[in-house]
């Protein structure tokens, strides 16, 4: 059996999406990470038969926050460890430890994220030690492994910076794995990010796909005609 993990914050006002904070208040920043979740979960309701779905969570002792929205089919326990890898080591270790063979584990804040996109994750680990999908901003929002590679959380990986996927592929190459890269997708942490994400609902993207439809339609509420990003 396969397992997936979603690896989020617990969307509390001024914990969560804090670099939007300078467009949105707080509460409105904690609501949009709300939503990412919301799509997400509906995004599960395409494979929750062919995986176990985990979600990890920070801060402990906060996932009361969520737990009227998530999945019934959805599993839970914090996460452990001071730095992004170290926690992402943690989850992979945590679930590896259950028995499954393979295991995704993804972000939550890519609104646009198809049920292929995780479903190509597993099949790229047919015939791979490692899958990636990476993000415009130079991270990646979903790896996963047939076995733990513990080395490609390793600390001279600066999290949260534009080289978090050089430095991956670096570690992986020198280790001799094998890659597979399913699609690249953006991630939503600025205002950029915020116009870039409105231009591709605007253009159609969405008409073929499963539509994140919670974000949308928050976006469209508290964005109105857009001024709120007009303004420098």
């Amino acid at each position: 059996m396969n397992a997936l993990i979603l690896m989020t914050r617990i969307p509390i006002p001024g914990k969560t999406k804090t670099r939007l904070m300078d467009i949105f208040t707080r509460e409105e920043c904690a609501e949009i990470h709300k939503c990412f979740l919301l799509d997400l979960f509906n995004i599960f309701e395409y494979i929750k038969e062919d995986v176990d779905i985990y979600l990890t969570y920070t801060p402990e002792g906060s996932l009361n926050i969520i737990e009227n929205i998530m999945p019934k089919y959805t599993k839970s326990f914090p996460q452990v460890g001071e730095t992004l890898g170290e926690r992402m080591e943690n989850a992979f270790k945590s679930v590896f430890n259950l028995g499954y063979e393979k295991i995704v584990l993804i972000g939550s804040d890519i609104p646009s994220m198809q049920p292929e996109d995780i479903i190509k994750g597993f099949e790229m680990l047919e015939s791979n030690d490692i899958c990636l999908g990476t993000t415009f901003d130079g991270g990646y929002y979903l790896i996963g492994m047939k076995r733990l590679y513990k080395e490609v959380f390793d600390e001279s990986i600066k999290w949260g910076k534009k080289s978090v996927f050089e430095g991956t592929m670096h570690i992986a190459n020198n280790l001799d794995l094998s890659i597979g890269l399913v699609s690249k997708h953006l991630d939503i942490d600025t205002k950029e990010d915020i116009i870039s994400f409105k231009e591709k609902v605007n253009s159609g993207y969405f008409l073929d796909k499963v539509l994140p439809k919670n974000t949308v339609d928050y976006l469209e509420k508290i964005m109105g005609d857009n001024t709120i990003l007009s303004n420098g």
